[in-house]
């Protein structure tokens, strides 16, 4: 069963948007063709449009495109297409092919054709200018296949390394590429009535948002065959739009879910896993599982504690078990047209507990190594603050053994961030040993945790320096990088003094869980911990404010313990709309904390929820693009918006897209916040990528070969 019309919003008209418009293209093309992908592209295409689709619509071939010095086309095909990204390498493999081709086949009436996705670059054009091959190709199509539906709920762009794209190598493309997503989503599903966004990357997406927007209508003029966004009707509620840069503390911890620990140990791409299936250790068999919501018995197990995983797959078993002895016991004709009937669900549902059944084994030795539990319990140690400004022996023993680096830079960077940095003499030490262990080479990597600032000097980042670019409501003053690393040491320094105790961000689970209780229920996905980035899409979109702060949001942060923390608050109250304070470089501490005081007080009393959004460093943006649709912060206006008296019953529909990539356990926990409860809420989840701590960490290594000087 396909998954993707039973969710929120039937996610099927986005990928039949996106597969009218490639096969569009392809038709125009004649038949019969012969496809060449780009082997990455394979994939993602095939969530689009599949094999059988393809051959109704003339390919006849599909090859892989191979740097390969005897490869030549079909005689019978028409058309060559080749499918591929802006890649120099690739297209430099396809100019060889096409002049070998055209060689070949003097006289023969043969179009080249490329789609490029999701763009085609001026240094590819040029490069095949220059080779003289760019007046060969019929045609080439830009396909902007961004945002790919991989599940009922959940849409990504499907790259793990975005926020080390943006934030180290300074390329924006992906940013652009999501905006471009977000515009086709609301072409399909509605503008998004409500646009709100958290940290200055998100800003900075925010703003393209609307602005590409306006472009949009404005260049639509008289043109009768594309239908204004303001007349689709509005399916959602709000979009939030948050940046990485204000919780990278959680993609560093260990997941804990059963999904989460799928993706940590085996990765998870387009909504797809390899499992090996050999028996010895070294065997490269492996079988493609697909993750989604069309597996009845992976959407109930993916998103628990993997401590309860046992018990819902006994709980099934036995249910199986029960049906198949009912089964055999049948004599009337009632009774056995009956469970004839079911013998089909009851089959598949025996093969996914079989599957399941064998993944949690190999989940079980994962998550009972010695490796395992000793890390975890480093992370429960420093996220509990336990001795975080000394070298964790744990940490200390990981360099000694050599075990692989991106496990000890993750280590060492969550305990860079819970401490609000580390003490010179500490910080020294862990890179000299690092250096020692695994090679010169690393000091690039070590380098770039500093400029996202995961890993940095807290003596060198003193709250003097670093509060007076603090506001919310400011414009990015510097490069990317250091925008980000402004906000993430601001988080980090909070992080400990004040985030932890403000938004309950550490509390300690029941058994058995109270599904009632939101905190609880959250609580189990990390065993105890709640992430920032939760907190902040509760606030945004559930006026959520933490049990111990009261409904006027200052008190408890102006009764801080410093002087340093009353500054904070004063700082962190701007708000990323025209009105918004932005500091200047010639206004003194006392008037701009005077100013933001007052802006404090006319944008968030009688809203509590404004507290955690003012609170939290980094900027903040809201703009309301369908009028009388939401008050401030999610309350419903007077005037209802279009459709509203109508749905007042049923869930909202918030969007949350993730500027920089979100982990598996962040959705599940989207997921549990909308079950419990009277929350009467649905998350459509739109992502950069998926991370784990692997591919997050991993994505800032700097891969970099050292040469040896004396020849071998």
């Amino acid at each position: 069963m396909d998954p993707l019309p039973t969710g929120p919003v039937n996610l099927t008209e986005l990928k039949n948007s996106y597969q009218n418009e490639f096969l569009r293209q392809l038709d125009m093309m004649p038949s019969p063709k012969a496809v060449y992908w780009e082997k990455r592209l394979m994939s993602s295409i095939s969530l689009i449009v599949g094999h059988s689709v393809l051959k109704k619509h003339g390919v006849s071939h599909s090859f892989l495109l191979e740097p390969k010095e005897d490869s030549c086309s079909p005689p019978e095909c028409k058309s060559i297409v080749f499918i591929l990204s802006s890649n120099v390498k690739i297209v430099d493999c396809t100019q060889a092919f096409v002049t070998r081709d055209i060689r070949l086949f003097q006289g023969s009436p043969k179009e080249y054709h490329i789609i490029a996705i999701p763009s085609f670059s001026y240094a590819c054009k040029n490069f095949l200018g220059e080779k003289a091959v760019l007046k060969k190709f019929t045609s080439i199509y830009e396909f902007p296949l961004t945002i790919l539906p991989l599940d009922s709920d959940l849409v990504s762009m499907e790259d793990p390394s975005c926020f080390a794209t943006y934030s180290i190598s300074q390329r924006q493309q992906g940013i652009y590429q999501l905006v471009q997503g977000l515009l086709r989503f609301q072409s399909i599903f509605g503008l998004f009535p409500v646009i709100r966004a958290k940290g200055n990357k998100a800003v900075e997406v925010a703003r393209m948002l609307t602005r590409m927007r306006r472009e949009a209508e404005a260049n639509l003029g008289s043109k009768s065959d594309k239908t204004p966004l303001t007349e689709v009707d509005c399916q959602t509620e709000m979009l939030i739009l948050l940046d990485r840069s204000v919780d990278c503390l959680t993609p560093m911890l260990s997941q804990l879910t059963y999904e989460g620990l799928i993706s940590e140990k085996w990765g998870i791409r387009h909504g797809a896993c390899h499992l090996p299936t050999g028996t010895s250790k070294n065997s490269d068999q492996s079988k493609r599982l697909l993750l989604n919501a069309s597996d009845e018995l992976l959407a109930e197990l993916r998103d628990q504690n993997f401590t309860f995983v046992g018990s819902i797959l006994s709980k099934k078993s036995k249910d199986i078990s029960a049906l198949l002895s009912e089964s055999k016991a049948a004599t009337e004709l009632t009774e056995l047209k009956r469970v004839v009937s079911q013998l089909p669900e009851i089959r598949s549902t025996r093969v996914s507990l079989e599957t399941h059944l064998a993944i949690a084994e190999q989940l079980k030795k994962h998550v009972n190594s010695d490796e395992f539990m000793l890390s975890l319990s480093a992370q429960q140690d420093i996220l509990n603050g336990f001795e975080t400004d000394k070298a964790h022996p744990y940490i200390e023993e990981c360099i000694l053994r050599g075990v692989p680096l991106h496990e000890v830079l993750q280590l060492i960077c969550i305990q860079s961030f819970c401490n609000g940095g580390l003490k010179q003499r500490l910080l020294e030490y862990y890179k000299r040993e690092i250096l020692q262990v695994y090679g010169f080479e690393n000091v690039f990597t070590l380098d770039n945790l500093d400029r996202v600032g995961l890993l940095y000097d807290s003596s060198a980042n003193s709250a003097a320096n670093t509060l007076p670019r603090l506001s919310l409501g400011a414009t990015p003053t510097g490069t990317t990088t250091a925008d980000i690393k402004q906000t993430v040491t601001a988080v980090s320094n909070m992080f400990a003094t004040t985030l932890k105790r403000s938004l309950r961000l550490l509390v300690t689970p029941t058994f058995p869980v109270d599904s009632s209780d939101p905190d609880q229920a959250l609580a189990q996905i990390y065993s105890g911990y709640i992430p920032i980035s939760i907190r902040l899409i509760q606030a945004l979109s559930m006026t959520w404010i933490p049990k111990t702060v009261s409904a006027s949001a200052g008190q408890l942060i102006t009764a801080g313990p410093s002087n340093v923390l009353a500054m904070t608050s004063a700082l962190l109250t701007g708000r990323g709309s025209p009105s918004s304070v932005r500091p200047d470089s010639t206004v003194s501490g006392q008037q701009l904390s005077d100013k933001a005081a007052k802006q404090t007080r006319t944008s968030s009393a009688g809203d509590g929820s404004s507290f955690i959004i003012n609170l939290i460093p980094g900027g903040f943006f809201e703009e309301q693009q369908v009028p009388n649709m939401l008050g401030q912060f999610g309350d419903l206006s007077n005037g209802g918006g279009k459709g509203r008296t109508t749905m007042r019953n049923k869930p909202r529909v918030i969007v949350v897209a993730f500027v920089g990539g979100v982990t598996h356990a962040e959705i599940a926990a989207l997921r549990t916040l909308s079950v419990t409860g009277d929350a009467n809420v649905e998350f459509v989840i739109i992502t950069m990528g998926l991370l784990n701590a692997k591919s997050f960490i991993g994505s800032l290594i700097q891969d970099i070969q050292p040469v040896p000087l004396l020849p071998l």
